[in-house]
């Protein structure tokens, strides 16, 4: 089995070690969004992936922007004709879809089943609500639908990974962590989950720092039972019975 994973940033599930947009898992700097779907996969295969660098591989948010761009020069409809998308729900179906493509490469020239975890942070404000977290997850799902991919599993933190983190380093760790499910995404507001996070760990909070918070269970993936983390869960676990 093999895993290929696409996030936004170093501190999410990682980075290229040579900045580059896809590397396979030796050329890549994990994040501590990799490791949680690695304890979490382990659950059901038995060994952490990440700690296998033939068993995994990365795409970056840009790489996949390039190849839905090639894409449309090639004439390939990445939105279905007829049908009306939200303008804050496109982007996540297009990139499902890309990523999708990607993964069924991965397959043909491996020969081996790959499950890909597409992260991306909801972000937005608390006014808008679970509705919109709720669109662009259907959007995701959507798109590696539509592309006939069925181990597509999306991890998006709601309204951002900084929540899933909080959840455990709060002053009561694992209670009551669905009020931070409701705070704003927006990193310049005055309840920033970022700016509490930096706080908190005293600007401790580079992506090796987050990546040990993680592996010591200072931050314990299995305690965290935050809706937007268990719809990832479940949808990790799901896939991993497909495969």
């Amino acid at each position: 089995m093999y895993f290929l994973l696409s996030g936004e940033g170093q501190t999410d599930l990682g980075r290229c070690s040579d900045n580059s947009n896809n590397c396979g898992g030796n050329q890549h700097e994990r994040g501590p969004m990799a490791i949680i779907a690695s304890q979490i996969a382990e659950e059901k295969i038995y060994y952490p992936f990440v700690d296998s660098g033939d068993c995994y591989g990365y795409v970056s948010k840009a790489e996949l922007a390039e190849r839905a761009r090639e894409l449309k020069k090639k004439k390939k409809p990445l939105i279905l004709s007829g049908k009306k998308r939200p303008k804050e729900t496109t982007f996540f179906y297009k990139n499902a879809r890309v990523l999708a493509m990607c993964a069924m490469e991965v397959e043909t020239e491996k020969n081996d089943t790959v499950v890909a975890i597409f992260f991306r942070d909801s972000d937005g404000t608390a006014s808008t609500g679970r509705g919109l977290w709720q669109a662009k997850w259907d959007s995701m799902i959507k798109g590696f639908c539509d592309e006939g991919f069925e181990r597509g599993v999306p991890m998006m933190p709601k309204p951002k990974s900084e929540a899933w983190l909080l959840c455990a380093l709060k002053k009561l760790p694992y209670q009551q962590c669905d009020n931070l499910e409701q705070r704003s995404g927006n990193d310049n507001s005055p309840n920033s989950l970022k700016e509490e996070l930096n706080v908190l760990l005293e600007g401790q909070t580079s992506r090796t720092d987050l990546c040990e918070l993680v592996t010591d269970l200072r931050v314990d993936s299995s305690k965290i039972t935050m809706p937007s983390f268990l719809a990832f869960k479940t949808a990790l676990q799901q896939a991993l019975d497909n495969a």
